[in-house]
């Protein structure tokens, strides 16, 4: 048993990390906004008004002297009941041990914020497969990421193909489509309920999003984009949906943008005729947690105010 331990840190603490992140070398989770969290944790601590609004945010560290091994960092998502890893870094090559004990006490810090699910993404065939595994983790999915085409126009207009941005009473019906389109087996491992899903789109990080409406009030097609990263669900057997939601993602989609695929979303034959390079494979880990409550406090009685068989 590993007598390593993970120290939380305070925001004020985490926005010193700063100066050493060059030390933390080595990427176990491909960062996407751990470092911006690190310094909006310290600017929210000093009491600064007029600030963004900061999520929930877990900060873990094994030190190593005055340095640190390797530093975690974790958000809350939408919901309050999931949360995600974003960052991991660690000063070495390899560091198994590091890695398993960051990812285990990450997952009960969460479990004592009241979190029921940890999730993480990191790429196939890392070399810190067997550390992930040992920290609680478990892949359930793989996305498939794709380059934009050279030819989109990262325009701001409408929608096209018919689709419109989404509103408030569009949740629904994106939750319904998300039900109709992801394996059951996917839907165990991250969002049976509405709430769930809610964390499902806050860790897709989408800052728009349109839908295409199909036949009984059903929406056939969903279109999220993100500055990295552009996602969609289309309904089976709507090839004019597909068409659009691509023409919309390539006309939205950011100069730099990826788009991100489950293994299920059979669209390889559509994505090479309109000219999208495959840039490689990420694993989706997730871990179910039990919450942890704390019992309740119990008064001592003396024993003669016991009333006693007889």
């Amino acid at each position: 048993m590993s007598e390593l331990h993970a120290d939380p840190l305070s925001p004020i603490d985490a926005a010193t990390l700063w100066p050493q992140m060059r030390r933390l070398s080595t990427e176990v989770v491909a960062t996407r906004s751990g470092e911006n969290l690190l310094v909006a944790s310290g600017l929210a601590a000093t009491g600064l008004t007029n600030l963004p609004r900061v999520p929930r945010t877990l900060v873990l560290g094994v030190k190593r002297g005055l340095g640190y091994r390797g530093v975690l960092v974790a958000r809350e998502l939408s919901g309050g009941s999931s949360w995600e890893v974003v960052s991991l870094r660690i000063a070495r090559d390899m560091d198994d041990e590091a890695v398993a004990t960051l990812i285990s006490e990450c997952g009960g810090d969460v479990a004592r914020r009241q979190g029921r699910r940890l999730f993480m993404r990191c790429p196939e065939s890392t070399p810190h497969e067997g550390a992930v595994r040992a920290g609680g983790l478990v892949s359930y999915r793989r996305e498939l990421l794709y380059a934009l085409p050279r030819h989109h126009t990262n325009e701001n207009g409408p929608g096209p193909g018919g689709l419109r941005p989404v509103n408030r009473t569009d949740r629904h019906g994106v939750f319904r489509l998300y039900a109709r389109t992801i394996p059951e087996i996917v839907r165990r491992a991250e969002a049976v309920t509405l709430q769930e899903f809610r964390a499902v789109l806050d860790s897709y990080d989408c800052e728009r999003e349109f839908v295409a409406d199909g036949e009984r009030g059903a929406l056939s097609a969903w279109v999220g984009l993100a500055d990295r990263e552009c996602r969609l669900m289309v309904e089976a057997g709507e090839a004019g949906a597909t068409e659009a939601a691509l023409d919309c993602i390539e006309q939205h989609g950011g100069r730099h943008a990826v788009l991100v695929l489950g293994e299920d979303q059979a669209m390889e034959s559509a994505l090479q005729n309109r000219g999208y390079t495959p840039l490689g494979v990420r694993q989706v880990c997730a871990r179910r947690l039990a919450v942890m409550n704390s019992l309740k406090e119990v008064v001592a009685v003396p024993a003669e105010t016991l009333a006693l068989p007889q």
